[in-house]
């Protein structure tokens, strides 16, 4: 689209004002540069409503590509030498079509080219110039680092032979420490190995998103899976149950624990790996992620209680146990005795007595939380609370005198009540027991080093409750080499904390509504998951894009109540660091490998 075709189609679709559209077209003429690109660089539009625009107006959809990287089964339908040369990119197959990205949709050769080459029907979308190449760009890099490290490794080996070799010094064994060591420097919290009908496809959780890596050969897949079981303890020859198992590494001088998990599907078993970093875990109240001091007080002031219920509730995987370690280790002292039982112990506190779960053996939450009350204790961390009947045990260990934490999955703090309900619990007992409740999520940070602030929208602060707030300056990460061209680095808390009073405890008992209680929780006080994520997104901590990925359609919306932020004020509490277990397991030395498998994860723009 010429220059000049694109001023009337904004002009035309109000997308911007004549006199905005006039300085970029003068900005055109002086740095000889297309429109589109002054239009996006000046912020005076964004790539994905330029580009909505203008795949509209050619009667096509708008693809974003952004952190887009096409799995290997798409290489092998349209390889990277065709979408070099038609410059298309392949998106996905669904029911028996192939959807690729264009810069030029309409160019009916290239099209001719791709659906000759790949015989499949085609869906085309429009993506800009920038995003294809980029997309092309990492293809190429990524799939030569990963040739150079596949080079060496075994070469028409049987499926037997690699099995036979999990337990040596061979190419499998140096395949997983590279993937097992590349997870850890890139600070990923889990690691995926899924098999499929014609690929094993890996994945990283890294700040709680998931990323795919160069995919390895799918006849290595049972060798693989073999060699984390043989680290793990597990029956490698057991494949139809699931299993759960664990081992410890040394990356980087960093003693790294791997919790392991199968289960067989019908394409093969898929094992997912829980990465802790036992050698470095800091934990403290301060670190959580707090808005205020204020908010920071009022939860201590729960812990500071001698008996009662403290819940800390939300879904898998945002960081409860987190919160619930660094409860006990505010409260730990000689003069206390404090006992856990937990599906897994994931981390080893000093001057803990720490059980572990085992089906096996009968000690389940419940039976556990029996044995405990017989060991004198004041302090008791229930992992989860997942019947009724550990639920009960809880309850009434609170009512006797014990400081009782726990966790439970509910959307927010308030059904939390309403949960314990539908489990069988009387009103009564929760009234008497329950003193506080926190529902909590985790959020991205924006990466620091390309961290920029830009003027929302109004529909954007009609959305978010701000638009009395016209001057309000929201931030993003643009994108960089540190972050992985994803914009984002690392996590923080966002808080929901519901303290029960007099007035709660009666409207429990009434069994009054979830909507009623969250009403009468925030008169007193209490600040939303939303509200508390918006503050954090206007000062700078994080994006609203990532408050709406995680609070939108779980929480209710409404205005926010902008917090001020203040420095916390130091408590003169030390902070604590676990010391690591010994070990005696070791992978092999990974700087090698290092080098030629690190843009496997290469997410730069």
């Amino acid at each position: 689209m010429t220059d000049e075709e694109l001023q009337n189609l904004l002009l035309n679709s109000n997308l911007i004002k004549q006199e905005e559209l006039q300085r970029a077209i003068e900005e055109t003429k002086k740095l000889k540069r297309p429109l589109e690109n002054i239009l996006i660089s000046s912020r005076l539009l964004s790539r994905t409503s330029l580009y909505e625009t203008i795949a509209k107006s050619k009667g096509f959809n708008y693809i974003n590509l952004d952190n887009f990287m096409p799995g290997e089964e798409l290489l092998k339908i349209m390889p990277p030498a065709l979408s070099q040369q038609t410059q298309a990119v392949p998106v996905k197959i669904e029911n028996g079509t192939l959807q690729i990205a264009m810069t030029e949709p309409s160019d009916l050769y290239s099209i001719d080219h791709i659906q000759m080459h790949t015989g499949m029907p085609l869906d085309i979308y429009l993506s800009s110039s920038e995003e294809i190449k980029n997309v092309l760009n990492k293809i190429n890099a990524e799939r030569s680092a990963i040739a150079d490290m596949l080079a060496g490794l075994t070469q028409g080996a049987s499926e037997g032979q690699l099995i036979e070799a999990v337990s040596s010094g061979s190419s499998i064994v140096k395949l997983v420490d590279v993937v097992l060591a590349q997870a850890v420097r890139d600070h990923a919290s889990d690691i995926h190995i899924e098999p499929e009908q014609d690929i094993t496809r890996i994945r990283f959780r890294i700040d709680g998103i998931l990323h795919e890596i160069p995919t390895p050969p799918k006849e290595w897949e049972m060798a693989m899976i073999s060699r984390i079981k043989v680290l793990s303890g597990m029956d490698i020859a057991e494949s139809r149950v699931p299993q759960d198992g664990h081992f410890q590494a040394k990356v980087d001088d960093k003693i790294i624990d791997f919790r392991v998990s199968t289960v067989p599907t019908i394409y093969g078993e898929n094992m997912v790996m829980r990465i802790l970093d036992t050698s470095s875990v800091m934990i403290g109240l301060e670190k959580l992620g707090f808005t205020t001091y204020e908010e920071l007080k009022r939860y201590e002031n729960l812990l500071a209680k001698p008996y009662g219920i403290i819940l800390s509730t939300g879904p898998t995987g945002n960081g409860k146990t987190t919160t619930l370690y660094s409860a006990l280790m505010r409260i730990n002292t000689v003069d206390r005795n404090i006992i856990t039982i937990e599906d897994p112990v994931e981390y080893r506190l000093g001057l803990i007595r720490q059980i572990q779960v085992n089906q096996r053996s009968g000690i389940t939450f419940a039976n556990g939380l029996r044995a405990i009350l017989r060991q004198d204790p004041d302090v008791i961390m229930v992992g989860e609370i997942r019947d009724a009947e550990t639920a009960q045990i809880a309850i009434q260990a609170a009512l006797t005198g014990h400081l009782v934490f726990s966790t439970l999955h509910t959307n927010d703090a308030p059904s939390a009540v309403t949960r314990l309900i539908n489990m069988g619990v009387e009103p009564f007992l929760i009234s008497a027991s329950m003193i506080g409740v926190m529902a909590q999520r985790l959020i991205r940070t924006i990466c620091p080093r390309c961290k920029e602030s830009y003027s929302p929208s109004k529909t954007v602060l009609e959305k978010w409750g701000l638009k009395d707030k016209p001057d309000t300056l929201l931030y993003r990460g643009k994108g960089c080499d540190y972050c992985k061209g994803t914009g984002y680095w690392g996590r923080s808390g966002i808080f929901e904390l519901m303290v029960i009073d007099d007035e709660l405890r009666e409207m429990i008992i009434s069994q009054d509504s979830t909507i009623a209680l969250r009403k009468k929780a925030q008169e007193k006080g209490m600040r939303t998951l939303g509200e508390d994520g918006i503050t954090k997104a206007i000062n700078g901590l994080t994006s609203i894009e990532e408050i709406s990925r995680v609070c939108e359609g779980q929480v209710d919306l409404k205005a926010a109540t902008v917090a001020k932020v203040e420095p916390f004020v130091k408590t003169g509490m030390p902070e604590i660091k676990i010391a690591p277990a010994k070990i005696d397991v070791k992978t092999s030395d990974f700087e090698d490998y290092q080098k030629r498998v690190a843009s496997w994860l290469s997410r730069k723009k």
